[in-house]
This record gives C-alpha cells, structure tokens and sequence, in this order.
C-alpha cells in the first residue's frame, strides 16, 4: 500500500472517530455511567496517548474513575484507541452513523471531550431540578437564574461531598464557574470532604480555562488536599504543571 494511501485511510479514520465524538458529545444520556467511563478512556488514549498523569487522590472519586478508565488501556496506539471507541460505539447504538438527529460538524468535533470527559452523570426522570443539575448540565441560564437561593448554600458540601465550585471546576464550564465566584462570599479555596479545592479538580480534570480563572480569582496553588496532594500533583499534564509553577 503506498503512503498516499495510507494517509487516505488514516484520515477517514479520523474524520469517522469525530463524527462519534461528536455523537456521544449531544446523545450522552443515552449511556450508562461505566459505558460513558469506557468512551472517555479511549477518547483520551486516542488524542493523548497512554496515561502520563499520576491517579487522584482516594477521595476524587470522579477523577480516579477516569483515571482508571484511560490507565487501563496501557500502550493502545492512538489508531486502536480510535478503532476501540468507534467499534465500541456501534455495538451500543448500531445505527449512530445513520441519526437524523441533524448534522454532524466534524470539524467541530476534533479534540473536543467536554460532555466524555466528565462523563455526565444520567439523571434521574422527573423531580424539580437544582441548581447543582444545572451546573452538571453546562446550564449557564438556569444557574444565573437560581444565583439567588445559591447564596445559601455557595460555600456548603452536597451529599457527594462537592459544593458547587467543584461541579463546576469538574465539568470544565468557565462560564459557570465565573457565576458562582461572583457570588458574594463565594470561596475560591472551598475544600471537598477529601480536602480538595476546585482547583485540584480543574488541574485533575485537564481543564485550562478553569485553572486560569481560578488563579485569576486568588486561588491557592499551595495547599494540600488530606493525602498530602497539591494540584499540581494531580494535575493533568505538564502544561497545567506548567500554569501552577
């Protein structure tokens, strides 16, 4: 085969793994949780390579499930990531390549890992929504609209463990993250049950923009969540280490 023809094929690879990304990107509550775990892992060893982060601490569940899911994969090519996602996603939904859902803008969905990358929890049907959904679901609108009752509990913990700057830092939604610093008495440093900040999760997670405006906003790089782990410990990669230096 020549080297034009192995660039072709390379590239319809390509082109079909953003048309499932993007799939997965608008149909996410179509899949269970672990089946959401699996698309992240392949996605992150196709556009990353093997894992090159250090696992989060105990308490991150959120951040050690996703760990897991693309550590396991160990030296998959990127090629056999791609093949692993896109043939995963068929035995799921047979017909995905076929939706008439509307179209698919491939070009916007290379690189893009905003709705895998936290594998959106599935919620439940029915049940008036809080302000916590919204923040989950990137509903930047609903979560302006309910910043006022969001003034009593912008500084306390959930069930899970996470208040509000967390979910936000963890979905990697800048916009909604500036909302909730706008808060009045909102705190930037607020810890989880396992003693880490929002910026813990936004330097775990991989997302920038997040790291950014929360050292914009004075948040402190220097402390520690409870197994002795600052945010560059578990930071992404060496460009978020990079931006905690």
């Amino acid at each position: 085969m020549s080297d034009l023809e192995d660039v072709g094929e390379g590239d319809l690879l390509e082109e079909e793994f953003a048309r499932a990304t993007k799939f997965i990107e608008h149909s996410h509550d179509r899949f269970e949780q672990k089946d959401l775990l699996k698309f992240y892992g392949f996605f992150k060893q196709a556009t990353v390579g093997q894992c090159n982060v250090s696992k989060p601490g105990i308490f991150n569940l959120t951040g050690r499930s996703k760990w897991s899911a693309w550590n396991e994969l160990g030296d998959m090519s990127e090629q056999e990531a791609m093949e692993g996602y896109i043939r995963f996603l068929t035995q799921l939904q047979p017909d995905w390549d076929h939706s008439t859902d509307g179209e698919t803008d491939v070009k916007a969905a290379k690189g893009s890992w905003v709705s895998v990358s936290s594998y959106a929890i599935v919620e439940e049907k029915g049940g008036e929504k809080s302000i916590v959904d919204f923040i989950k679901e990137g509903n930047l609108e609903a979560v302006n609209e309910n910043l006022t009752s969001a003034k009593t509990i912008i500084n306390k913990l959930d069930d899970d463990g996470l208040g509000l700057v967390h979910w936000a830092a963890d979905r990697g939604n800048v916009n909604v993250l500036r909302l909730l610093l706008q808060v009045t008495g909102s705190d930037v440093n607020l810890r989880d049950s396992g003693g880490q900040t929002a910026l813990h999760y936004a330097a775990s997670c991989g997302n920038r923009d997040c790291v950014q405006l929360l050292l914009d906003s004075g948040a402190d790089r220097s402390l520690l969540d409870k197994e002795g782990e600052s945010c560059s410990d578990v930071a992404f990669d060496e460009g978020i280490k990079q931006m905690l230096v």
